[in-house]
Protein backbone atom coordinates (compact mmCIF):
# COMPACT_ATOMS: atom_id res chain seq x y z
CA UNK A 1 0.00 0.00 0.00
CA UNK A 2 1.31 3.32 -0.87
CA UNK A 3 0.06 6.47 1.36
CA UNK A 4 0.75 9.81 -0.94
CA UNK A 5 0.25 13.17 -0.37
CA UNK A 6 -0.82 14.88 -3.94
CA UNK A 7 -0.62 18.43 -4.82
CA UNK A 8 -1.11 18.02 -8.79
CA UNK A 9 -4.21 15.34 -8.77
CA UNK A 10 -4.55 15.92 -12.91
CA UNK A 11 -0.87 14.61 -13.62
CA UNK A 12 -1.75 12.15 -11.05
CA UNK A 13 -4.76 10.39 -12.85
CA UNK A 14 -2.64 10.78 -16.05
CA UNK A 15 0.10 8.74 -14.64
CA UNK A 16 -2.67 6.64 -12.81
CA UNK A 17 -5.18 5.94 -15.77
CA UNK A 18 -1.20 4.62 -17.86
CA UNK A 19 -0.94 2.44 -15.09
CA UNK A 20 -1.03 -1.15 -16.80
CA UNK A 21 -3.07 -2.91 -13.81
CA UNK A 22 -5.45 -2.08 -11.54
CA UNK A 23 -4.62 0.88 -9.17
CA UNK A 24 -7.84 0.90 -6.05
CA UNK A 25 -8.35 4.04 -3.67
CA UNK A 26 -8.30 2.44 -0.18
CA UNK A 27 -11.22 4.20 1.40
CA UNK A 28 -11.83 3.51 5.45
CA UNK A 29 -14.62 1.23 6.21
CA UNK A 30 -15.23 0.19 2.36
CA UNK A 31 -14.07 -1.84 -0.40
CA UNK A 32 -11.04 -0.48 -2.29
CA UNK A 33 -12.47 1.94 -5.22
CA UNK A 34 -11.01 1.10 -8.95
CA UNK A 35 -8.92 4.57 -9.57
CA UNK A 36 -7.58 3.87 -13.21
CA UNK A 37 -9.95 4.88 -15.73
CA UNK A 38 -12.82 5.97 -12.96
CA UNK A 39 -14.13 9.51 -14.24
CA UNK A 40 -16.40 9.62 -11.83
CA UNK A 41 -14.19 8.81 -8.62
CA UNK A 42 -11.77 11.05 -10.32
CA UNK A 43 -13.83 14.20 -10.75
CA UNK A 44 -15.22 13.46 -6.95
CA UNK A 45 -11.52 14.02 -6.12
CA UNK A 46 -10.69 16.56 -8.32
CA UNK A 47 -14.00 18.38 -7.09
CA UNK A 48 -12.58 18.13 -2.99
CA UNK A 49 -9.14 18.84 -3.79
CA UNK A 50 -7.75 21.93 -1.75
CA UNK A 51 -4.19 22.12 -1.23
CA UNK A 52 -2.68 18.69 -0.73
CA UNK A 53 -4.58 15.69 -1.41
CA UNK A 54 -3.76 12.64 0.90
CA UNK A 55 -4.77 9.06 -0.22
CA UNK A 56 -4.15 5.43 -0.06
CA UNK A 57 -3.66 3.19 -2.91
CA UNK A 58 -2.44 -0.06 -3.68
CA UNK A 59 -1.65 -1.34 -7.06
CA UNK A 60 -1.51 -4.77 -8.91
CA UNK A 61 1.97 -3.97 -11.00
CA UNK A 62 6.21 -3.13 -9.50
CA UNK A 63 6.06 -1.32 -13.01
CA UNK A 64 2.94 0.69 -12.08
CA UNK A 65 3.99 0.84 -8.25
CA UNK A 66 7.45 2.48 -9.61
CA UNK A 67 5.62 4.98 -11.93
CA UNK A 68 3.62 6.48 -8.86
CA UNK A 69 6.38 6.35 -6.74
CA UNK A 70 8.51 8.65 -9.45
CA UNK A 71 5.61 10.82 -9.80
CA UNK A 72 5.38 11.30 -6.47
CA UNK A 73 9.17 12.24 -6.48
CA UNK A 74 8.56 15.14 -9.18
CA UNK A 75 4.56 16.29 -7.92
CA UNK A 76 5.18 20.20 -7.56
CA UNK A 77 8.02 20.53 -9.64
CA UNK A 78 6.06 21.62 -12.07
CA UNK A 79 4.46 24.20 -10.52
CA UNK A 80 7.91 26.19 -10.89
CA UNK A 81 9.20 25.01 -7.12
CA UNK A 82 12.56 23.67 -6.29
CA UNK A 83 10.70 20.56 -4.39
CA UNK A 84 7.85 18.73 -4.45
CA UNK A 85 5.58 18.99 -1.55
CA UNK A 86 4.65 15.11 -1.93
CA UNK A 87 5.29 12.62 0.52
CA UNK A 88 5.17 9.06 0.00
CA UNK A 89 5.53 5.79 2.46
CA UNK A 90 5.07 2.40 1.34
CA UNK A 91 3.72 -0.08 3.68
Amino acid sequence: MLKINVTNLRRFFEVVNACESSVQLIVAEREPEELRGNGFVQNLLLGTQNGVTKLSITTSSDKDTVKLIRFMMEDGIANDEATGSALVSVA
